[in-house]
């Protein structure tokens, strides 16, 4: 666990993250948090890269099957009775 850190409220109303917690984390331009307020702390919890992170690294993968989106949504329906 990293030390205890300080960070200042900007005139924009922002709080950088240091960057010891964005490397430690994998948090990077575009990432998702999800912010709440518990017992009077600030709680950010990391939600992923978001979709255009998952598009972009999978955009040069061919599909191993020509299936349609209906028959995909058939084979899921399937998997999960």
């Amino acid at each position: 666990m990293l030390n205890e850190m300080i960070a200042s409220i900007s005139k924009g109303q922002q709080i950088t993250i240091p960057v010891e917690l964005r490397e430690l984390l994998g948090l990077d331009v575009g990432s998702r948090v999800n912010i709440e307020e518990e017992n009077g702390k600030i709680v950010i919890e990391l939600l992923g890269n978001g979709l255009e992170h998952i598009f972009e690294e999978t955009q040069h993968l061919k599909p191993k099957h020509r299936l349609t989106a209906e028959q995909m949504d058939e084979l899921q329906e399937r998997a999960l009775k």
